[in-house]
């Protein structure tokens, strides 16, 4: 359970996020308004027809999330918090980077403590896999 100080934190790392991926809800809204000339209403029709359905009532939410934003929560069985983010697709590595480290240096989280240890200074540096990618480009 993520207790009330995470949840601030939190929320403002969904604001975050939100704020650098704007751009992809923008492009996404300029290409289906292309869409809106294309679509037609649909009337209302008379039937004969009879249908019995029968549901549970489960898997019938509609949800839509153009940022794609991920929480990653890493806790010990004691339920002790490591680390509690919110990252996209499109989160910029520089910015990632930032996050681990204080203004002055120091290490801001666990990974930022490890990063340290092994000094490195950049995710790419911690791992090969990690690398930055064109702007608003998904990874």
């Amino acid at each position: 359970m993520i207790d009330p100080a995470s949840q601030a934190h939190l929320k403002e790392a969904i604001a975050d996020c939100i704020g650098t991926d704007q751009g992809v809800l923008d492009a996404l809204r300029e290409e289906i308004r292309a869409l809106k000339n294309a679509t037609r209403r649909i009337q209302p029709r008379a039937t004969t027809l009879i249908s019995l359905v029968g549901t549970d009532g489960g898997n019938n939410q509609l949800r839509f999330d153009p940022f794609l934003i991920q929480l990653v929560r890493v806790v010990d069985s004691s339920n002790n918090e490591y680390c509690l983010e919110a990252v996209s697709p499109t989160t910029p590595i520089d910015k990632l980077d930032e996050r681990q480290f204080e203004s002055d240096g120091t290490a801001r989280t666990a990974l930022g403590e490890m990063m340290a240890f092994l000094g490195v200074k950049s995710l790419p540096a911690l791992s090969h896999m990690i690398r930055p990618t064109a702007k608003a480009k998904p990874v």
